[in-house]
């Protein structure tokens, strides 16, 4: 998956609103690139602050953890 797809689809990822293929090939990308989870943690804390917490927060620390461990 390219950064401007990754980019693009980084809100519903996080939403938990994309097919589990399309999550993989997001969660692969962000392993890879610093820009795309620079932009996903950004995303994140906005979501966060004005969204407050969803169901979706427990996949977004889990993969917070991922991507720090590699």
């Amino acid at each position: 998956m390219s950064c401007k797809d990754t980019i693009h689809l980084i809100c519903w990822y996080l939403e938990g609103r994309l097919s589990p293929a399309v999550e993989t090939e997001i969660e692969n990308h962000l392993t890879q690139c610093d820009d795309c989870r620079m932009v996903q943690e950004a995303a994140t804390t906005t979501l966060d602050r004005d969204f407050g917490s969803s169901s979706a927060a427990s996949r977004r620390s889990l993969l917070r953890t991922a991507i720090q461990a590699a």
